[in-house]
């Protein structure tokens, strides 16, 4: 990884039209994929006498993936096919990658600020920006990141950049967002149009329907399916009291709602910083800290594989990122849903091309 880090537009738009319509093109082929096995995940926040911990089940096929350290400075373009935003990274982060950098499901910034996101099948997001620029519905998360420090701010981005779908009937998800006050919102796009439930006291967990139906089972104490059972009992786990020690209570209400083919569980700890996790096939606790990364401006950005056979803290496994290290984790989630041949690995090429334009140039 180069010393100096500016990632500038220019370089996401050499070769531009041809690579995004390309990029475009396959991962419609992709997300067509990606509804039939869509993840099905169940979040919690947990804040009692001043702790304050955020829970995450990753419910998936697959497991593999990429922690990966982002540090302020980057400059970026998203991956939308309609105006697509730009923006440099005002805060450095952790995020948890499986299709690709920039890509996250999770993750935390420097700030306490915690972006995570859900299935849900009832999502509808526009299909035009009127006139804002855009970031696709999955790079949202990375976005928030680089540029909020809290749910006020995220919630103020709505005015300001749409998320947008490659295509609106497959890419269903909704938001949970935290930030180190125990601020908390859901967000949801319904009808084209964010619905946004701003409430630290009763918003405090999230499943894969919406919070409409999810407050429903609430209130009559009668979940309809799975999801809602989930989310009741994240309700419930959100609620207690937290002992002597959160984070092992925190895993167990993750163990307690956990699905077949939960992948991995994160519990961030947006005061202090700290992430720990554990995963299906490798279940040691693993820590980071973000106040002990290097996250000034020109700083590399580091990665470890989140399945990496090591205990403790991951801060001495951390490793400059690199193509091999995207392409490991795009080889098995790519791998275990499409069928071999030319397809499959044309979308794969693209998506790791489009991490290599993020790569840091020499500052002149």
């Amino acid at each position: 990884m180069l010393k100096q880090a500016t990632i500038t537009a220019k370089h996401l738009h050499t070769g531009a039209s041809s690579m995004k319509s390309l990029l475009c093109i396959g991962l419609t082929f992709f997300l067509t994929l990606l509804a039939e096995s869509a993840p099905a995940c169940t979040v919690m926040r947990i804040h009692h006498s001043g702790h304050l911990i955020v829970a995450r089940n990753h419910d998936w096929n697959t497991g593999g993936g990429l922690l990966i350290v982002n540090p302020r400075g980057i400059e970026k373009t998203a991956i939308t096919p309609i105006a697509p935003a730009q923006w440099t990274s005002r805060y450095g982060s952790v995020s948890f990658a499986q299709f690709g950098r920039e890509i996250p499901f999770a993750g935390m910034n420097e700030k306490g600020l915690t972006v995570d996101l859900l299935q849900l099948n009832d999502a509808s997001f526009p299909t035009h920006t009127n006139g804002k620029p855009s970031v696709n519905v999955v790079q949202w998360v990375q976005y928030q990141l680089d540029n909020a420090a809290s749910v006020d701010e995220v919630i103020q981005s709505l005015d300001e950049v749409t998320p947008m779908p490659f295509i609106a009937r497959l890419e269903k998800v909704h938001y949970f967002v935290t930030d180190e006050s125990g601020d908390v919102a859901i967000i949801e796009y319904i009808n084209g149009k964010p619905v946004v439930q701003h409430d630290s006291t009763n918003a405090c967990a999230l499943a894969n329907s919406t919070w409409t139906a999810s407050s429903r089972a609430r209130q009559q104490s009668r979940p309809n399916n799975n999801s809602e059972q989930r989310f009741l009992q994240a309700c419930t786990f959100a609620n207690e009291p937290l002992s002597d020690r959160p984070i092992e209570d925190a895993m167990q209400a993750l163990d307690d709602v956990a699905q077949a083919h939960t992948q991995w569980n994160l519990v961030y700890e947006p005061q202090s910083r700290r992430i720990t996790f554990q995963t299906r096939r490798t279940p040691h606790l693993r820590w980071i800290d973000l106040e002990e990364l290097a996250l000034d401006n020109g700083a590399n950005v580091l990665c470890v594989d989140i399945n990496a056979p090591i205990k403790g803290n991951v801060l001495p496994h951390l490793r400059p990122f690199e193509r091999q290290a995207n392409k490991a984790i795009v080889d098995d989630a790519f791998d275990a849903i499409i069928p071999a041949g030319m397809i499959r690995s044309t979308i794969k090429e693209m998506v790791l091309n489009y991490g290599d334009t993020l790569e840091p140039a020499l500052v002149q």
